[in-house]
């Protein structure tokens, strides 16, 4: 007859206290993973419905309507984390609704994580507005640069950022200071960094 082998009470207990040590020394870098990953998954949809505004007013060859929306039906918000909508309008209106011929390209949800997504800059008169014309070039009276700038609870020195200038080519945001901050920059460059809320 072969003796039984297996772990006695005392082993268990030892290998789940160190189990649960580990556990307690991972946590807090792995809840920084996530929001590093949340922020750069957000933060790379809004660039990419970015270009794809681009592209789809100079294809369509008609103005298109980028919005902060919390209802997918019309542009309503100025915090873009509420969620955003893309339409084309097809009859040049600039109305800022989808209606008529109009065409809904792209809506996106509510931002997770409680993060927050505002922009500034731009010509300052409706921060939740930008429309694209045919020549993908930013629709307005008078176009200025802007910022997009996502932030979360840890605040502006991990918040990412969109610049994006006059002919609506839009990049992401670095450090740009002479004195390297570990804050990225907004479109005025080195003259200022990006602010959370």
């Amino acid at each position: 007859m072969r003796p039984h082998s297996g772990f006695t009470l005392i082993e268990l207990l030892i290998t789940l206290a160190i189990a649960a040590i580990l556990a307690s020394l991972m946590a807090p870098s792995f809840t920084s993973f996530i929001k590093d990953n949340r922020l750069s998954g957000q933060i790379n949809s809004l660039i990419g419905t970015i270009h794809l505004s681009r592209g789809e007013a100079a294809n369509r060859r008609t103005i298109v309507t980028l919005c902060a929306s919390n209802n997918g039906a019309n542009c309503n918000s100025t915090n873009w984390e509420a969620g955003w909508i893309l339409f084309s309008d097809s009859s040049n209106s600039g109305n800022q609704i989808i209606d008529g011929t109009d065409q809904l390209l792209l809506y996106q949800e509510p931002l997770e994580g409680n993060n927050t997504l505002r922009a500034t800059g731009f010509s300052g008169s409706n921060l939740g507005v930008m429309q694209f014309s045919s020549t993908g070039f930013i629709l307005a009276s008078s176009p200025a640069p802007g910022t997009f700038t996502l932030c979360d609870d840890r605040g502006a020195t991990l918040a990412k950022a969109i610049v994006v200038n006059i002919s609506g080519v839009s990049r992401l945001s670095v450090d740009e200071s002479s004195t390297p901050d570990g804050i990225v920059n907004d479109h005025q460059g080195s003259l200022g960094d990006v602010t959370c809320p």
